[in-house]
């Protein structure tokens, strides 16, 4: 079993509280939702693997989150409704955020290394060590977020362009 750092739960915690946000059930049906696709980009190039979420400005909408494609590609999967449906119509905030977790040791039986010290300083060394924020952290919150969509009726897309130089 792996240990997290408070460094690490820094960065995963958010995240998994969106999860968490988003898997809450709201009846069999689900609520009325729109398409809702699109695009995130990094310096103009696809970024894969980062986190799209969707937050609501006002009571109208529901949150969703997405997970980019390696073209960058997205889709919404809002909470209690089938995957990739989209969200409700409304206005949102756009969260994107993406994180590189460092790589655990993994030092196998037949290695000289196994069960030594030297194998219990690399193990820490990697759960110390700082996560690689990949889209700057103004993305990560809707205070901060320069980013905004309306959902209307009908097949959405939106797309978002970061540049790695913000702060």
């Amino acid at each position: 079993m792996r240990i997290l750092s408070r460094h690490h739960m820094h960065f995963c915690l958010p995240l998994l509280s969106a999860l968490a946000l988003f898997s809450v059930g709201c009846g069999q049906s689900g609520p009325a939702v729109e398409y809702v696709e699109g695009v995130v980009t990094l310096d103009g190039s696809p970024l894969e693997g980062a986190t799209v979420s969707f937050s609501p400005k006002g009571t109208d909408g529901i949150g969703a989150a997405g997970l980019t494609q390696p073209n960058g590609s997205f889709t919404l999967n809002p909470r209690g409704a089938k995957p990739g449906s989209g969200t409700a119509a409304g206005d949102y905030s756009v969260m994107i955020s993406k994180v590189e977790m460092p790589a655990l040791v993994e030092i196998s039986t037949d290695d000289p290394r196994y069960g030594t010290r030297e194998q219990e300083r690399l193990e820490q060394e990697a759960l110390n060590a700082k996560p690689k924020v990949i889209v700057p952290e103004k993305y990560n919150k809707a205070e901060t977020s320069p980013f905004t969509a309306k959902v209307e009726s009908g097949n959405n897309t939106f797309t978002f362009d970061i540049s790695s130089k913000d702060d």
